[in-house]
């Protein structure tokens, strides 16, 4: 069950050079003769240069020259554990607990050491050891969650890596195991339902929520309905339908199933704003305004459901009560597609109320933004911005915000 040692190289290859800092300290600190500093001193300089070989021999000598002082048997061990010597590294850093159970960093490259070996049990118990000494160490939370996936139970890993991401949010390590463990409980959660009832609603709604998420809305669409035929009245799945029906452009559809799921739920917030921003699309302005400002009322994303209530507005030549929306959209942090969707109608706006300097700006704003889109699109590895804007001869929006 050994794992490659990349594992360990590439995520401590700054906690290595970190625990012999504190080798140094602790060192220093309780009067340890000069020669034992100038060794540590000396092992520490050589895993920087990367001398690997000759940071084992020098902290050898530390340990024979101080046999009871643990910091040389956990130098000793960090480079031990970095070469791949794991009974080796192992030995150390017991050696290294036994004479101090408290010492910082030790536990954890024990426990490091002892997952390369397959060593599950005792990888997870010095692991926690060392959390009980620092609870917000997020390595040994990070190394903890690891273990405990590769023994197979995901569900006792998300524990320490979603603490390990409260602490450290954005840490990427940390955020693939978590999603990893998460998503490994909820196959789990999924497999066991399926075997209670495979035709259950549950399983339904599970397999579609499951396809709209890797964007498979047509395979969603089906298990909608399959769930729909068990729990009709179900506003949920019908929102849910709803919103798989929009992203293949089967708009008829789409309002059909909202305005379902507004006769069972009439205050949705997801449902209001659907139905409106529908309608404003499909030029049924006065009705789309009024399912949307009660979409807002009840909450719904609010820059998003304020930029079509502009569009609405807009359309039916209230360019003040326009604009003032617009501009509240901008203000709840849209998305970069409404950002531009909304610098583009308050360019149409302003000039309608003859605003000349308000005009000026949404146009530079919008000059902005197109041409950050220009750049993702040439730089596809950068953050992507979305690059489309409404044609000016239309007064129609895209489906999706």
């Amino acid at each position: 069950m050994r794992k490659p040692l990349y594992i360990v190289s590439s995520a401590l290859a700054f906690l290595l050079l970190a625990g012999v800092q504190t080798i140094l300290v602790r060192a220093q600190a309780s009067d340890q003769q000069a020669a034992i500093v100038q060794l540590l001193h000396s092992g520490r300089d050589a895993m920087q240069r990367g001398d690997l070989a000759g940071a084992e021999t020098i902290f050898q000598h530390a340990v024979e020259a101080s046999p009871m002082l643990s910091d040389s048997y956990l130098g000793l061990g960090l480079v031990q554990l970095r070469r791949g010597e794991l009974e080796d590294a192992a030995k150390s850093l017991s050696h290294a607990n036994e004479l101090n159970p408290k010492l910082p960093g030790a536990h954890l490259f024990l426990g490091i050491a002892q997952y390369q070996m397959g060593q599950i049990e005792p990888s997870v118990s010095s692991l926690r050891e060392e959390i009980v000494l620092s609870p917000a160490n997020t390595e040994a939370l990070t190394w903890l969650g690891i273990v405990q996936i590769g023994a197979g139970r995901p569900q006792e890993a998300t524990g320490p890596l979603d603490q390990a991401a409260i602490l450290r949010p954005k840490d990427s390590n940390i955020l693939y195991y978590r999603g990893r463990a998460h998503s490994l409980v909820a196959a789990d959660s999924y497999r066991q339902l399926s075997q209670l009832d495979p035709d259950s609603m549950l399983v339904h709604r599970a397999l579609a929520e499951s396809y709209a998420e890797s964007l498979q809305p047509e395979k969603a669409i089906g298990e909608y309905q399959a769930a729909l035929k068990k729990q009709p009245d179900n506003p949920d799945l019908y929102e849910g339908l709803g919103e798989q029906s929009l992203k293949i452009g089967h708009n008829e559809d789409a309002a059909k199933a909202f305005e379902k799921a507004l006769t069972l739920n009439p205050n949705s917030a997801i449902a209001l704003y659907n139905v409106g921003r529908i309608q404003v699309e499909a030029d049924k302005l006065e009705s789309g305004v009024a399912m949307l400002r009660r979409a807002s009322a009840a909450h719904a994303l609010p820059a998003p459901t304020d930029y079509y209530l502009g569009l609405g507005l807009a359309g039916l030549g209230r360019n003040e009560e326009a604009a003032s929306w617009l501009e509240q959209s901008l203000a709840n942090h849209p998305s970069a597609l409404i950002e531009q969707r909304t610098y583009y109608e308050l360019v149409r706006v302003y000039r309608k109320l003859n605003k000349k300097a308000e005009t000026e700006h949404a146009l530079k704003q919008l000059k902005r933004l197109k041409d950050e889109a220009a750049v993702n699109m040439t730089h596809p590895d950068r953050p992507a911005v979305p690059a489309v804007a409404p044609n000016l001869s239309n007064q129609q929006s895209p489906q999706q915000p």
